[in-house]
């Protein structure tokens, strides 16, 4: 896919690739199969980190399921879970039959991410959504890479621009918006009010000031 996928960034930095995990977060709303391709080193840990924030989780909780193959995270949205899967030690699909892979592929509210994808071809399903973290050259002052490719163009505008996404109206946040994950004040309260009505979890813990505020009820 390298070259040829209709996205593609560098990504200057750890932050970058965080920034670039939490927008692809942010355009899921349940049911996506996503291939990450990438060599050791490439970025992948960093990019989950960065996606797992993105679906309202602690990126802390975040490490590779070398070993335990598959690591479920209840979320806190509309996404409902993520299913972080790893195949490197694999050699088969049919060593995932008993781990509950593919109940995992059948929950619609889950998003399932897989790692070395091309070990078990077909785990996914027919069209994955493939994400790819390439080692590259250094930058013009020395400081190393990385490119990321993505295979469906529709993951555009907010990723190209570097922003996140308003997990209330779903427009895109400036990296300089105090209220991020939010595109203003007015997203934050209302996200927070839904929360307290008991018809949405809110996608970051609640502060002392939210409390406070005289508009929630």
């Amino acid at each position: 896919m390298t070259g040829e996928a209709p996205y593609r960034a560098r990504l200057d930095s750890p932050d970058a690739t965080l920034r670039f995990g939490r927008a692809l977060a942010r355009h899921c709303a349940g049911g996506e199969r996503i291939a990450l391709v990438g060599e050791l080193g490439a970025g992948k840990t960093t990019l989950m980190r960065g996606f797992a924030e993105g679906l309202g989780l602690d990126p802390r909780e975040i490490s590779s399921p070398t070993f335990t193959l598959v690591h479920v995270h209840e979320c806190p949205g509309v996404v409902r879970r993520l299913v972080h899967g790893d195949a490197y030690r694999l050699e088969s699909t049919d060593e995932l039959e008993g781990i509950g892979w593919q109940e995992h592929l059948e929950d619609p509210a889950a998003v399932v991410v897989l790692e070395w994808p091309d070990r078990v071809p077909g785990a996914l399903g027919p069209h994955p959504l493939v994400v790819e973290l390439v080692h590259d050259e250094p930058d013009g002052q020395g400081r190393p890479g990385r490119m990321v490719y993505c295979s469906d163009a529709g993951f555009t505008t907010s990723l190209r621009e570097g922003r996140d996404t308003c997990r209330t109206c779903r427009k895109p946040v400036p990296a300089e918006e105090p209220h991020g994950p939010f595109c203003s004040d007015r997203c934050r309260m209302a996200d927070l009010g839904s929360w307290f009505a008991g018809d949405y979890s809110i996608s970051r813990e609640i502060e002392e000031d939210d409390l406070m505020d005289p508009d929630v009820g």
